[in-house]
């Protein structure tokens, strides 16, 4: 099976690692400086004090060639549609294509793209980030939930869970992970968002004069939001989500805090833009997003 990762960055990067390392044909596709230096250096990921490395087949959109039967999605969700139309003509009948963006309209997104292919989403826990060339893997072991987003991928998401424990990742198959999805973006949206808006590191949050009570108008819009989408979250999800921000460090931020702090591409669009996209479409009122969006939207949103 050939089994391509599209995105050369921290996630993909470790996917692509541990699949090569299984004895998997796999080839990652990079771009730019990280493809350049990929192609005379390994692949090297930092864990516990130690550092694993191994030379991964690397090409740009040019280079790859057919037939491709899985293919793992990791560049953020702006560059999804775009990546999704330069595999699509390489795909054997019935290949897999994963989705691991964060937000919840990634697997929309990627069945209409790829009508053909057994769509399967995907709920990311782990944390990874680039040093340089390098890849560092802290906290827990990264664990991935997957389900299917058109009747093939429900289908075949057992066989995408096996490819990505080849890789080193706990999986699971949901029963419904469109529900997984909104779970996580009520903290990837709404605490982020909130930390944003108050400037302060997302732990700190509960700790700020009127913090939680802002935390918790967002998350019930998200919640309600979620509903209108056809994915039940309830007050039960809100209070774990405030409940696992309380336990955050206080020096701890978020990804999207993160990269709008340094002016890099963000996922704002995919997170923020998503509760407000949504929102509006199902005629559902999100006045604490409109104003984290009024106060915090990066200009290159």
């Amino acid at each position: 099976m050939h089994v391509v990762v599209v995105g050369a960055g921290a996630l993909g990067s470790a996917i692509a690692l541990g699949l090569a390392e299984s004895g998997g044909n796999v080839t990652l596709i990079a771009r730019g400086a990280r493809l350049a230096w990929l192609r005379d250096h390994p692949l090297e990921l930092e864990h516990a004090g130690g550092v694993r490395a191994k030379a991964v087949p690397v090409c740009d959109w040019a280079g790859l060639t057919a037939p491709v039967d899985a293919v793992i999605f990791c560049t953020k969700m702006a560059g999804l549609v775009e990546a999704a139309g330069h595999v699509a003509p390489l795909l054997a009948p019935g290949a897999r294509a994963v989705a691991l963006q964060n937000g919840v309209e990634a697997p929309d997104l990627l069945a209409a793209a790829l009508p053909g292919a057994a769509v399967i989403a995907g709920r990311v826990h782990g944390f990874f980030e680039m040093d340089g060339q390098r890849v560092r893997h802290v906290g827990v072991a990264p664990s991935v939930a997957l389900g299917g987003a058109n009747p093939a991928g429900r289908r075949e998401a057992p066989a995408a869970a096996r490819l990505l424990e080849q890789a080193g990742f706990g999986c699971t198959v949901s029963a419904d992970i469109r529900r997984e999805l909104w779970e996580k973006l009520m903290l990837s949206a709404g605490a982020a968002g909130v930390a944003m808006m108050l400037g302060t590191p997302v732990g700190q949050v509960c700790a700020t004069d009127g913090g939680e009570a802002l935390l918790c108008a967002a998350l019930e819009e998200v919640t309600t939001v979620a509903q209108a989408c056809g994915a039940m979250l309830g007050r039960n999800d809100i209070e774990q989500t405030i409940g696992f921000v309380r336990r955050f460090p206080p020096e701890a931020t978020t990804s999207l805090q993160r990269d709008v702090a340094a002016g890099a591409p963000s996922e704002y669009d995919a997170l923020i833009g998503a509760v407000l996209r949504l929102a509006a479409s199902h005629g559902v009122a999100v006045l604490t997003f409109q104003r984290i969006d009024a106060a915090v939207r990066p200009a290159d949103q």
